[in-house]
């Protein structure tokens, strides 16, 4: 695959005790086939929409970022999970850190981001603070418009743009189904601008969606390079898909139930973020797509280098062998510094520059593992930026469903996540789920005895 690479030595029985040989990488290989084969079924027959966005239409979104560029300096997104985690990836990968303390000049006349996500009182306080409402521009993402964490964001930002500017409907931009739901249906009566995620895109799958690209398109990224980017995934004929879902599934089996993602650049911290919200809301499934009781999944871990080697990498190293690593390399760092030193005592660090001493650390961290027996593999980029990113987003929306359909776990629904939202409505009083709040009341028992 063009500008990404996969080493997976340190997943091999040549390397590592208990690790893949060569009968384990055909029987894993031929395993993700099958997945692939259900995942490519679902794709042609309409259910599964992700791979189709490498050929959807940019130009209303170019037009919108052109429309509102210079018009406001703060761009409020109300979404959370997959209306949310994507993007802040986008936004830490690309743009600078510490974006929004620029100056609008040193922005090039683009808005500050926030992102409205949990529904911490504080925090959508602070935003709101922080903007003025006249200049400031609501981008309300939620496929249904039914996530309760969204819609109160959405009530209370709403409410304090209305009372403060002559026309709200200038001010919304909705992302959601295109033909159903609570959001399109306010999207319609409000008249406000209204883009859509496919019916059949799900949140974690959407980042590559409108939920993900027009936000992008606002802040000045180059959106068709993060769908070119993501279209190059198949380019091998799906090899590294196959590979990555091979080495994943097969110590899986072996109990390493653990998935550390670890990326060595701050710019990716979030998308460890946002990989284990694929990875674990994907795979982690009490019954198969029979109805039978599988308890199925591994727990994803976020980390990032080199900061973890102060903190996590101890547990990696020496601690139980239930976990596989996941390393990502950039090999040329953005902004990268060469080093001179003050100091006698740090006249190693002479000559080298930064992004070689992160790459350095990591390679060094590769060869801890390896010598305890515990296994890792690496993703090398030559440079983060929009097309590599794209790579990111649409290999992993790939690898995690070859897993679970091998398995025959539907990767697609979220039933645990979508029992607790019911019983959210109905202590919240939402009609219809009275029921629900009845069965909450049934089951949410405690004694004193159990309380400090």
């Amino acid at each position: 695959m063009e500008r990404i690479r996969l080493d997976y030595n340190y997943t091999s029985s040549v390397f590592i005790k208990g690790g893949m040989g060569e009968a384990d990488f055909e029987q894993y290989k031929e395993k993700a086939r099958l997945g692939l084969s259900r995942l490519i079924d679902l794709v042609n027959s309409g259910a599964v929409g992700f791979p189709n966005l490498k050929g959807q239409n940019t130009v209303a979104m170019k037009s919108f970022a052109k429309e509102i560029k210079g018009s406001v300096n703060d761009f409020i997104v109300a979404g959370i999970g997959g209306s949310s985690l994507g993007l802040e990836t986008l936004c830490d990968a690309l743009l600078p850190f510490g974006y929004n303390s620029l100056s609008y000049g040193e922005r090039g006349s683009k808005p500050r981001i926030w992102v409205a996500d949990n529904v911490d009182p504080s925090k959508v306080a602070s935003i709101m603070n922080t903007c003025e409402p006249d200049d400031t521009f609501l981008c309300v993402i939620s496929k249904s418009g039914s996530t309760v964490e969204t819609a109160a964001n959405f009530n209370i930002i709403y409410e304090w743009l209305k009372s403060n500017v002559k026309d709200i409907s200038k001010k919304v931009v909705v992302i959601t189904d295109p033909e159903k739901g609570i959001m399109r249906s306010i999207a319609s009566e409000k008249k406000f601008r209204a883009f859509d995620v496919p019916s059949n895109v799900g949140g974690r799958y959407s980042v590559l969606s409108p939920v993900g690209l027009l936000p992008a398109a606002v802040l000045g990224m180059d959106i068709d390079r993060l769908i070119k980017g993501g279209a190059s995934v198949t380019a091998d004929n799906y090899e590294m898909i196959l590979v990555l879902a091979s080495i994943y599934m097969y110590y899986m089996d072996k109990g390493r139930n653990m998935n550390v993602m670890m990326p060595y650049s701050s710019r990716l911290k979030s998308f460890s973020a946002w990989f284990c919200q694929l990875w674990g809301e994907s795979l982690g499934k009490r019954y198969d797509r029979s109805g039978k009781e599988v308890f199925f999944g591994s727990t994803p871990v976020p980390s990032v280098g080199v900061v973890d080697q102060h903190s996590l990498v101890q547990l990696f190293k020496e601690g139980p062998s239930d976990k596989l690593v996941t390393f990502i390399e950039v090999l040329n760092h953005e902004s990268d510094k060469t080093l001179k030193s003050s100091f006698p005592a740090y006249d190693y660090l002479s000559g080298h520059t930064m992004g070689e001493l992160c790459n350095v650390e990591l390679k060094a961290t590769e060869a801890a593992l390896k010598n305890t027996g515990k296994p890792s593999l690496k993703l090398t980029v030559d440079v983060l930026d929009e097309y590599t990113l794209g790579q990111l987003f649409m290999l992993y929306q790939y690898v995690v469903p070859v897993i679970g359909l091998a398995y025959d776990i539907d990767p697609f629904d979220q039933p645990g996540v979508e029992e607790g939202k019911q019983y959210a409505y109905g202590l919240l009083g939402r009609e219809g789920f009275e029921a629900k709040k009845k069965t909450f009341t049934e089951i949410y028992r405690k004694q004193n005895d159990f309380i400090l």
